[in-house]
Order: structure tokens, then C-alpha cells, then sequence
């Protein structure tokens, strides 16, 4: 008499479960990972944007050192989505030469206020610079403010330039 071989199907009932469970868990590490992702490359463009500010404040400062009458030229290349305000801070546009030693990073809904050595100004030396993402040829220079005998950083574009 032949031997009948007995059949398991457990393994069969269970397998919907287990793919869902495993697709359930694929998706949260997809999700998680798109997460970090995303937070790493903002992190890589708000520090490319602060390399890029810094060397403009930085020349500013030097500036602001050797008096009135200097002149610098700068290439500078702000992220997509960043922004700079240079000698304003948000909410308060109409205290400018108390605030011409701020600058304000946007990025998105976030804003970082940072204070400079050097203040900040227009090419008519009368308010605030404002810079958006792009590549911008700049033009330093210092001059006296006529009426505090302040030194300010003038800020104005030279040239524009297409935006990459």
C-alpha cells in the first residue's frame, strides 16, 4: 500500500500576511529614508548658502578696516529657494541704519538672522540690500554717511547674470 504523504498548507495561508506586513515595512523604510534624505541635501544648501555669505561679510569686514574709498568686486552664488537681507531684519524695515550691521538668511519658512562688524547698505547709501538665489557680480565699496560720519558697505550689483 502506497504511503500517502501528508500536505502542510500553513505556510500557504499565511503568505498574503507576510507580504503585506513586508510591503508595510518597505514602505516606512522608504518613507524614513526619503526623510534624511531630504533633510541632508537642505543641510548641504543652507551651508553652500553660508560659505557664500560668509565671504561676502567677511570682505565687508575688511573692508569696513581700511576706511572710506575701498572697492572690492565679488562673485557670489546664492542656492535656489535662498535669499539675503542685508541691513534689515523682518518686521522691522523702518529701522535701517540702527539695523545696517544685520543680515537676515531665507530659506524656505526659515529665516537666521546673524550681526556683522561692517554695516550695510545700497549703492544710494539711504537703506537696506536684498539678494535672491542666483549668481550676483557684486561691487563693494566704503563711504561715509554724511550725517553720523558712519562707514558703511555699500552693496550693488555690477552686472547681471543668468541664473544657473
Amino acid at each position: 500500500m502506497p504511503r500517502r504523504i501528508g500536505t502542510d498548507e500553513s505556510a500557504v495561508t499565511s503568505l498574503p500576511f507576510r507580504l503585506t506586513v513586508s510591503g508595510i515595512l518597505f514602505a516606512v523604510i522608504l518613507l524614513l529614508s526619503s526623510v534624511y534624505l531630504f533633510d541632508f541635501l537642505e543641510e548641504a544648501k543652507e551651508n553652500a548658502a553660508l560659505d557664500e555669505i560668509s565671504r561676502l561679510t567677511a570682505a565687508a569686514e575688511q573692508l569696513s578696516l581700511h576706511g572710506e574709498g575701498s572697492e572690492v568686486s565679488l562673485d557670489l552664488r546664492l542656492p535656489e529657494g535662498v535669499s539675503v537681507d542685508f541691513g534689515i531684519l523682518p518686521g522691522r524695515q523702518d529701522k535701517w541704519p540702527e539695523d545696517a550691521n544685520d543680515y537676515c538668511v531665507r530659506m524656505g519658512e526659515k529665516a537666521t538672522f546673524y550681526c556683522s562688524d561692517a554695516s550695510f547698505s545700497n549703492s544710494g547709501l539711504n537703506g537696506p540690500v536684498s539678494l535672491s538665489s542666483g549668481k550676483h557680480r557684486l561691487l563693494l565699496s566704503t563711504e561715509l554717511e554724511p550725517g553720523s560720519g558712519r562707514l558703511f558697505v555699500l552693496i550693488s550689483e555690477k552686472e547681471a547674470l543668468k541664473k544657473l
